[in-house]
């Protein structure tokens, strides 16, 4: 653990159902690929999808899929940029399916004493990826050190995670969740959830829930595509 120093994570989907699994299948075999590419490309990227995608004519949270991308570079921001610049010449060049469709995406820095990532495997069974705040912006400083000193530990006891990672958006924007908690788990994602809101209902019953943590949008992904939870490596591309 240790390589990952920032994440760019991408929420995307395809915007005709009917060509979803040629979409994928572009994804896995063209896409990942063409950006992998290089020495400021990520060194690993997984791909993810909701658990309850979008239906159809209804009202839905706008992506259906997770892109997390790892960067092993002091200067996050610089190597995003590089990525983003491959992707528009690729966008230019005519190698970006007509369907494909990103909906926004975050980048982010590890953050705080649980920032070690680990390596993405395939016992990887699912991420919870949860946005959080401090909604006293002027208790942030307390806030951020109760959520490495207790939160953390004691989600991580309730053995639904395998780890639990902290990270920082950047930049910061002057309203909105700064922060993620990106829990992994190599078990059934519906028995990790389970598990973990027994253990939050005692936690938040013992009294040990900061007054000012907020939760923000909360998404709850598989390993989706060719590659699943182990992803797919720069080292792996000829």
């Amino acid at each position: 653990m240790g390589r990952t120093t920032g994440l760019l994570i991408s929420y995307v989907k395809c915007n005709v159902a009917a060509q979803e699994s040629k979409w994928a299948s572009w994804y896995d075999d063209v896409h990942l690929p063409d950006l992998l590419q290089g020495e400021s490309a990520p060194w690993v990227v997984t791909r993810w999808e909701l658990t309850q995608k979008p239906q159809i004519g209804m009202p839905g949270i706008g992506f259906s899929h997770v892109t997390i991308y790892e960067f092993d570079q002091a200067d996050v921001l610089g190597q995003v940029e590089r990525l983003v610049a491959r992707d528009l010449r690729l966008r230019k060049d005519g190698r970006i399916h007509e369907n494909h469709a990103v909906i926004h995406a975050h980048v982010f820095v590890a953050h705080g004493r649980f920032g070690d990532k680990s390596e993405p495997s395939s016992d990887l069974r699912g991420h919870i990826l949860t946005y959080v705040l401090c909604n006293q912006p002027d208790r942030e400083a307390e806030w951020d050190e109760w959520y490495d000193r207790e939160h953390v530990p004691d989600m991580l006891s309730s053995n639904a995670f395998s780890n639990m990672t902290r990270w920082e958006r950047i930049p910061r924007n002057p309203y909105g969740a700064h922060h993620i908690t990106l829990y992994d788990t190599q078990l059934d994602i519906k028995t990790a959830v389970d598990m973990s809101a027994v253990t939050l209902a005692e936690l938040t019953a013992a009294g040990r829930k900061h007054p000012t943590h907020t939760g923000a949008m909360t998404v709850m992904l598989l390993p989706s595509g060719r590659y699943g939870g182990a992803g797919l490596r720069k080292s792996d591309i000829a």
